[in-house]
């Protein structure tokens, strides 16, 4: 892929990268937010955001996310339970 595929987004509270283009079904992955501002919405809120810009380009098929807790800020079941409410579809591990 071209390095205009690969998309990165922040705020004061994290990240997310996420890939476009190709033959390729959009992939997020390394979802992050800051410690001290986890539990308040910050992760939905940057998926949210991933999500509606990747619905605004016209990709109206699955989205594939990539399950994978760092530091063990969050069970996999958990992160996993997450991403379902946005349907996602998660990688497998």
């Amino acid at each position: 892929m071209a390095d205009e595929d690969f998309n990165f987004i922040h705020d004061k509270y994290g990240y997310c990268h996420y890939t476009i283009g190709g033959n390729f079904a959009p992939l997020i992955y390394n979802l992050f937010v800051d410690p001290q501002y986890r539990r308040q919405g910050n992760a939905t809120r940057l998926l949210q955001y991933v999500i509606a810009e990747l619905r605004r380009l016209g990709f109206d098929g699955p989205i594939y996310v990539e399950a994978r807790p760092r530091e063990n800020s969050i069970s996999i079941a958990d992160l996993t339970a997450f991403y379902a409410k946005f349907e996602l579809t998660i990688l497998p591990q």
